[in-house]
Formats: structure tokens, sequence, C-alpha cells
């Protein structure tokens, strides 16, 4: 489908840059074939959610060595790296089992799954200008206030500014991880979908056949067995005189 919100109008964009895009497509459709069958067991949504979870410890562990280097402590390297790895481990097992759409283009994307990358950058790129004020508030207070700022409290505040910025870049993809519901069976490689055969239709109820039933005649009634009707005899006799 086509991005309404893109800055190139459709019917404005070079056929050179409608190449580009359909290579995207081509690329990322293999790319989504070739990790299809990867690690089935985890494409569902508890486990994308248990993976935003993993991936938030590891966050909140290299944001712990990055200030132990502003503190200039000389152990902030081992928590550092080890979140740092994490996050980046943990990523990339999420875009291979929700598919990648963070990093998706516009033509392999359905409505919902273009206005979920959409928040979501907006939601990433809105977190990393934030966060990137605050190494530089540091550094500004610390120029302002101290005679003399050691190089390692600003080598600590410069790891403090990467950590910001890779915090902030795994937020999309963590979003749209957290936003995907359960795959559709039918979309899913692993598991195959078998079409139950329709049922037959119910039989009519059988009538049993039966003998045809014969006329029925009406009786015949003799004269003998009519009942006469009866006659008063007094119905006969003239009428009376009235009395005068």
């Amino acid at each position: 489908m086509t991005d309404p919100h893109s800055a190139i109008p459709e019917h404005v964009k070079p056929e050179l840059w409608r190449r580009y895009e359909d290579w995207r497509v081509r690329r990322y459709e293999r790319a989504v074939a070739k990790n299809a069958h990867r690690w089935p067991s985890l494409r569902n949504q508890r486990t994308f959610r248990r993976l935003v979870g993993l991936a938030g410890t590891w966050v909140v562990i290299m944001l712990l060595g990055a200030t132990l280097a502003v503190f200039g402590s000389t152990w902030f390297f081992v928590p550092w790296v080890a979140g740092l790895a994490g996050v980046a481990a943990t990523l990339h097992l999420v875009r291979t089992v929700t598919g990648s759409v963070i990093d998706a283009p516009v033509g392999a994307l359905d409505e919902i799954q273009l206005a979920q990358r959409n928040s979501a950058r907006s939601l990433g790129y809105w977190a990393i200008f934030s966060l990137i004020f605050f190494p530089y508030l540091m550094l500004i207070w610390m120029g302002s206030t101290m005679d003399y700022v050691r190089g390692d409290t600003v080598y600590g505040v410069g790891v403090l500014l990467v950590s910001l910025v890779v915090a902030a870049a795994a937020l999309p993809p963590l979003l749209v991880a957290w936003w995907t519901n359960d795959p559709d069976p039918e979309d899913r490689p692993d598991v195959i979908v078998v079409d139950e055969p329709p049922s037959p239709p119910a039989a009519a109820p059988s009538v049993a056949e039966s003998p045809p039933a014969s006329p029925q005649t009406a009786p015949l009634h003799s004269e003998s067995s009519t009942p006469a009707s009866t006659v008063r005899t007094s119905d006969l006799d003239p009428p009376r005189p009235a009395p005068w």
C-alpha cells in the first residue's frame, strides 16, 4: 500500500524512486521468508512481551554502567558492555520473530502494521530528542561551575550519551513487539492448517410407504333404518274456535 504520510506525493514520484521502493519490498520479503522458520515457539504475544521486558532489563544495566563511568569508576566497563551486548542480541531476536516491521518498507505492510510502525517511530524520535539533552546539560553545568573538569568525567558523559541514544533507538522495535498480537495460524509456516471436508447434508426423514387408503364409501342406509319423523296427531286437528 502507499504511505499517506509520505513527504513525496504518489503522482510526482520519479521512476527511479519507484524502482528503489520495489527493490526494498523484494529484499524485505526475501529476508522475512528466510527467517520464517526460525524459533516458531517464540512467535506469540506472550513471548514478544517477555522479550521486551528482557531488553528493558539490559537497557537498565547498560545505563547503570554509563552512570558509573560518569562518576569515574574503573569497573563501569563490565556492566556497560554486558548491557550493550544484551540489548543488541535481544533486539535481533525481537526483529526476527516479529518480522522486523519497524524496518519494513511501506509496500510490504498492511494498514495496521503501517500505523504501528509510524507511531513507534514517532515516539522513538521524541525519546531520542529528549534524552540527549541530559548529557549536554551536564557538560554545561560542569563548565559553568567547575574551573577544572577531569577527562574521565567528560569520557563518562560521552558514554552516557551513547547509552541514551542506544536506549532511544531500541524503543521503536520494542513498542511494535509489545503491540503485536498472536499471528494468524495460516501465516505461520510451522502450522499446517487442514481444511475439514464439508459435512454431508442432512438426509430428509424417510417416510414409510403406506398402502393407498381405500376410498371411504358412505354407509348405505336402507329406508327402514332411517328414523321416521314423528308427527303429532294434534297438529292435524282443525283449529279450535276462540272463546267469546
